[in-house]
């Protein structure tokens, strides 16, 4: 009873209030109020690493009654975050809207251009009918009407695939820089709203590149655009299982193939060696036939000719260490140095 009782007297404060004499507010609705200083969110320096859309936070679960110690997973597997398309990283988009048009801010909004009555009036009020002092959707609107006029085939031109897929990269930057700007807060209208202008567009490019392939490509060049088709791929189901497995299978042959690396630049490395000691023993016997006056057998071709491939091997072998491919998951486990004192 005396939840109802403050309920009920909080509602007759309420029904006091101006809004709901005058029916602005129904009674069911609630009011929305500030949010308490330990409970704000802080904002990110650093905007370039904001992920838009919910991410899903894996905590590591170990199973019960389940030991690894006789049998250990080498390998440390996480689930693959998911991200949504409302990103630029998935849109395409590389530039913001900057990139477009710069728009002067003391331009006059579209529906004052070319007023006589604006240009006859004062600076003042021109400054305050300009961009400046205007509302967002004013600015949006005068960017708008620059961008597509740049792709424009004719002045009353507004259905054309061009003008269509620039008038969709203004909304798609719009909605983006929005919601990069609110983050960590959300606007859920920009987010749905998002996808849809992303596929259209991604349709209007599919059908420009077959119609026109130079326009296509002018226009990705001019918008900044990076177009990603739709992948076509059968659905696979991640599971830690399934993943772990692949990961291990594949872990296996890059530890065969560093082995096999290995144990042929060990091989490698001894040719030189072996050249060399051979161009000595060619030499001693070329001196030494000399002496005894017999028959040459060695000649000083040949010995350059072991110390040349000698030197040829050892700048093959230090080109290949510069190129040298890098392992995906297998790393070479390197036993640190123990030292221990004794007295």
């Amino acid at each position: 009873m005396t939840i109802v009782n403050s309920a009920c007297s909080k509602l007759l404060t309420y029904s006091n209030l101006s809004m709901f004499n005058s029916g602005c507010l129904a009674t069911t609705q609630q009011l929305r109020f500030k949010r308490r200083p330990n409970e704000k969110m802080e904002k990110p320096t650093d905007k370039s690493t904001v992920i838009l859309g919910k991410i899903g936070r894996t905590t590591q679960r170990i199973p019960l009654g389940i030991s690894d110690k006789q049998h250990p997973i080498l390998l440390n597997w996480k689930r693959p975050q998911r991200i949504e398309v409302v990103n630029a990283s998935i849109s395409g988009d590389i530039g913001g809207l900057d990139h477009l048009a710069v728009i002067d801010r003391s331009l006059p909004p579209v529906e004052l251009e070319g007023s006589k009555e604006f240009e006859k009036a004062e600076e003042e009020v021109k400054r305050v009918l300009s961009l400046e002092y205007g509302r967002r959707a004013d600015y949006l609107a005068k960017l708008k009407k620059n961008v597509v006029a740049q792709y424009q085939r004719h002045q009353l031109d507004m259905d054309s695939i061009e003008v269509r897929i620039a008038m969709f990269t203004v909304l798609i930057r719009n909605a983006q820089e929005n919601l990069i700007n609110l983050y960590p807060y959300k606007n859920q209208g920009f987010k749905k709203v998002v996808p849809t202008y992303i596929s259209k567009r991604r349709q209007l490019l599919e059908e420009l590149r077959q119609k026109d392939y130079k326009k296509y490509e002018w226009i990705l060049e001019k918008l900044n655009l990076f177009y990603k088709p739709v992948p076509k791929y059968d659905h696979v189901e991640v599971g830690r299982k399934a993943s772990i497995e692949r990961l291990t299978d594949l872990w296996c042959s890059e530890l065969k193939t560093h082995r096999l690396n290995k144990y042929k630049r060990e091989l490698q490395d001894e040719q030189p060696k072996f050249l060399r000691n051979k161009a000595a023993k060619l030499q001693h016997i070329m001196a030494e036939e000399a002496d005894l006056g017999l028959q040459a057998t060695v000649t000083q071709a040949d010995i350059d000719e072991c110390l040349r491939r000698a030197e040829q091997i050892e700048l093959r072998n230090r080109e290949e260490e510069k190129r040298e491919k890098k392992l995906l998951i297998y790393k070479e486990e390197i036993a640190e140095e123990k030292n221990f004192l004794t007295q």
